[in-house]
């Protein structure tokens, strides 16, 4: 095995884990910058022996912007395909296809197991994407009550208990209420206003 391909090995082995691990972390790190820097020096190192190639530097640019927009646009797709487009500049600038595809597969594979003893054993949260996904219990035992039909909170005046996305909960004195925007965002602890009641279903604005 020559130089290149042992570095393949080491950039791309080290890329997946980093990035996985990346996912139980509340903020970007030490694992996100590792990842990416991985990535780049594998994509440089290419470069380097076959030639730059603009094309490749925009895949490689837009896969990245692509993950990273993943944690402002939820639902997936977004980050799929940047991920995908990396997977694809990665393959395309190597001449071996079948070693790096190996490699790729051996890298997930072991991503997966990471991902795996992560949640298992160590119990740990996908914290990244669990700033996307509201999480908070609902109880009545945590002082939640149910939408009923109550026409006199109309004009009340309320704090966001919860990111309205746009359904979420608000706290009116001691009292938690399920509420829901007209679609707007409106981020926790702003201060917003019931202005209508239809039913169980409490709509409100931001002030």
């Amino acid at each position: 095995m020559n130089l290149m391909m042992s570095l393949d090995w080491i950039l791309l082995i080290t890329m997946s884990l980093a990035f996985c691990q990346q996912l139980f972390s509340r903020k970007f790190n030490l694992f996100g910058i590792l990842s990416i820097v991985s990535l780049a020096t594998y994509i440089a190192l290419h470069s380097y022996s076959t030639g730059f190639s603009i094309f490749v530097l925009l895949l490689f640019i837009g896969g990245i912007s692509l993950i990273g927009l993943e944690m402002f646009i939820p639902g997936g797709i977004v980050g799929t395909v940047g991920i995908i487009t990396v997977i694809y500049a990665i393959i395309y600038i190597n001449k071996s296809t079948y070693h790096i595809a190996f490699i790729l597969v051996i890298s997930l594979i072991l991503a997966t197991i990471q991902f795996y003893v992560n949640r298992n054993v160590f119990h740990k949260r996908l914290m990244l994407l669990d700033r996307l996904v509201l999480n908070d219990s609902i109880s009545t035992e945590d002082g939640y009550v149910a939408s009923e039909s109550r026409l006199e909170l109309i004009g009340k005046k309320l704090q966001a208990y919860t990111d309205l996305r746009p359904a979420g909960v608000a706290v009116l004195g001691n009292e938690k209420l399920d509420v829901v925007t007209d679609g707007d965002f409106i981020e926790k602890g702003n201060e917003v206003e019931i202005i209508r009641v239809e039913g169980m279903r409490i709509v409100v604005k931001k002030i």
